[in-house]
Order: C-alpha cells, then structure tokens, then sequence
C-alpha cells in the first residue's frame, strides 16, 4: 500500500502517537501488513504476538510494532506503539481510498411515497425504494436496491449500502452504516398450535404422540426493531422484529455479517457480535459483552456487562459480569478447558490403568501362590 508521499519514520511515529527506536530520518514511501511479505523499502505492520515471532523473516527497513519489541530485536528499526491495533487504524483512516457513493440528490429511477420527508443532503442512488410516512435523516446515503418500508424513521449522516432491506416501523438512529444485504425488521419466529403439540408432549416425558393434524398458527409480529446510535450492521446480517415491544441494539453495538439476532432482544451498548453467531428469542445482552464467531444463545439467556461467549460455543444458562464462557453448552473457560485437558489426558491415564490392573493381577496371583506353597 502506498502512502500520499514519502514520509519519515519521525512523522508517521508524530502521527500515531509512537517513538522511533533507530534512525528516525528514515523514509517509506508503501507500507505491508505482513513482515512476512514486506519488501525492503516498506514499513511493515506487527500487531500480535504471533507475528513477532516472525520477525527474523522480515526484510521492511522498519516494523511498526508494540512496545517492548525492541528489547529482543535492538538491531531493528521499530515505530514503537502501545496499541497496535490503534496505530493502524489510523494509519488505515488516513490512507483509505474514496468510496464511490452516489451524489447528493434523488436518482430518477428511484421511488420515493410522496409523503416521505428527505432531510437535506440525503443521497438516495438507483433503484431505492422508500414507503409511505417515512422520515430520512440530513446527510443520509442510501445506496442502490435498497427497499424502506413505511414509517420507517432513520437518523442523520447514515450509510445504507446496496441492497439493504428495512420493513415497516424500524428506527435507526444517527450514524449507523447498514453493510449490503442487511435485513431489519423481518418477522420473529413464533407459533402455536391449538392443541397441544407432539413437541410439548416430548418435552414433558410424555410420548403418546398424534398423528392428527395440528396446524402451526402464525403469532402476529407486531413490534419493531430500533437501532440506536452509531451502530454498524454487516452483510446479510439479520435482526427480527419484536413479537411486541422492540428488538433494541444499543448505540456504538457492531453486527458482524451473517448474524442472526432473533425478536425481542434487547443488545446493550458497545457490543460486538461476530460472524454467523446466533441469539435466541427474548435474549438480554450487556453492554460491552461479546459473541465470538458462529456462538449462540439458547432462548431467554442473560449476558451481564463484559461478558464473553467463545467462538463456536453455545450457551444454555445466563453468563455473569465479566465471565468468560466456552463450549456446548457453555461453561466458565477455566472449567470448560480444564476439562479439554482432563480429555487430552485420558490415553495415558487409560495406558496407566490398564498398567496398573495387570500388576494387582499378578500381584493377586503371587499371593495365591504363597498361600498355596505355605498348606
């Protein structure tokens, strides 16, 4: 990646709140996020432990790196930070390209209910399609294919990329971005049936089961979802409707893609939920707890502030304040790995007990033997 002109090791360190370790008048004019594939004249990114390790692979003329790398590599070049991963950001927020959104203004093939209010400097591109009685935030870009249901409320400087789909009576609130393909406002899963059904039958330990037919019969969906400030939603993601009351994500809340966030939970502030993870109906999520990648909640779980559910781990009970939980179902990490440590174990302690049964059987049989000789 090419930096906007060459610049010192000393100015980029001015930039991002670091120290230079070594010659600071040296100049880069590109820069690699990897050591491994850094050439000779780039700054190269080190942002983890793992990649540390790869130092001796590195040929850039100066790593940007954390604090302490220096201690053993004093031969380098480093751009020392407390936080990598802040460093970058920056770095990243100053070097990244333009995003080709469309214009201020309405595109002609654009529809529009005529009863809609358009704030100024909305930018509404191809395509886009808004329903009655909604209200659009200053500054908005909403991007082609995007379909907007009626009385649908969104805040100002929103960005809603291609293809987004938003059904009636959501409320988004300001500076939320909508990756593409992001879903609100779709049905919660509910039925019920009018007798009881073969499934609650099951569940109570009774099994005598009809074959009669008992109709699945739609609950109404009747609430709404509200997405508070500075939320961003990624591709495909989606987030239910409320059966009553609202599905509530809670401002500066991060939705990875693919995310499945069912009717009436209620997310707290500053979370984050990765990739293809999964929350069940009527869930509570604290503020700042995260949902690791492809992780799901049973329905009706509580996660208190802070708290953390593995990636890949399924939790069937309410997780405290700054517990972290792993497996399925999920468990407190240090019972969870103790226990995959105790399984990593079991060869030996079953080579050890078959050892040990063989040495009583012949130490039972010396004994036989003694009583025998001694009649």
């Amino acid at each position: 990646m090419r930096l906007p002109q060459e610049m010192s090791l000393a100015q980029i360190a001015q930039m991002l709140g670091g120290t230079v370790h070594g010659d600071g008048q040296i100049k880069v004019s590109t820069v690699s996020p990897s050591p491994v594939h850094a050439g000779e004249d780039d700054l190269a990114f080190v942002f983890d432990k793992q990649l540390v390790k790869k130092l001796p692979q590195c040929k850039a003329k100066a790593v940007l790196a954390p604090t302490g790398t220096e201690k053993d590599y004093p031969e380098r070049t480093f751009i020392l930070v407390d936080r990598p991963n802040l460093a970058i950001q920056r770095i990243l927020t100053a070097l990244k390209p333009k995003r080709y959104t469309p214009p201020a203004g309405i595109h002609p093939t654009a529809i529009i209910d005529p009863s809609t209010e358009i704030g100024e400097g909305v930018a509404i591109g191809p395509y886009v399609v808004i329903g009655p009685k909604c209200k659009i935030g200053a500054r908005t870009i909403i991007m082609s294919h995007t379909v907007i249901g009626g009385e649908v409320i969104v805040g100002e400087d929103c960005h809603f990329y291609p293809a987004c789909l938003i059904a009636d009576y959501v409320k988004i609130g300001n500076r939320v971005i909508l990756q593409q393909g992001a879903a609100l406002g779709a049905d919660g899963f509910g039925y019920v049936t009018e007798r009881e059904s073969n499934l609650e039958k099951n569940q109570s330990g009774r099994k005598d089961f009809s074959q009669d037919p008992n109709p699945l019969l739609k609950i109404p969906q009747i609430g709404n979802v509200v997405l508070e400030d500075d939320v961003e939603v990624g591709s495909y993601a989606t987030i239910d409707r409320a059966t009553m009351g609202s599905t509530v994500i809670g401002s500066g809340s991060k939705i990875d893609n693919l995310v499945m966030i069912a009717h009436n939970n209620r997310i707290g502030k500053d979370v984050m939920i990765i990739a293809n993870a999964a929350v069940g109906g009527s869930c509570s999520v604290g503020d700042r707890s995260v949902l690791g990648g492809s992780a799901n909640l049973s329905d009706h779980i509580t996660m208190a502030p802070d708290a953390v559910l593995a990636g890949a781990s399924g939790a069937m009970r309410d997780i405290g304040s700054g517990e972290i939980h792993a497996g399925t179902p999920a468990l407190p990490g240090r019972e969870f790995f103790g226990q995959i440590a105790a399984v990593r174990r079991m060869p030996k302690v079953l080579d050890d007990l078959k050892d040990l049964k063989k040495r009583i059987a012949l130490l039972e049989q010396q004994i036989l033997e003694k009583q025998v000789a001694a009649k």
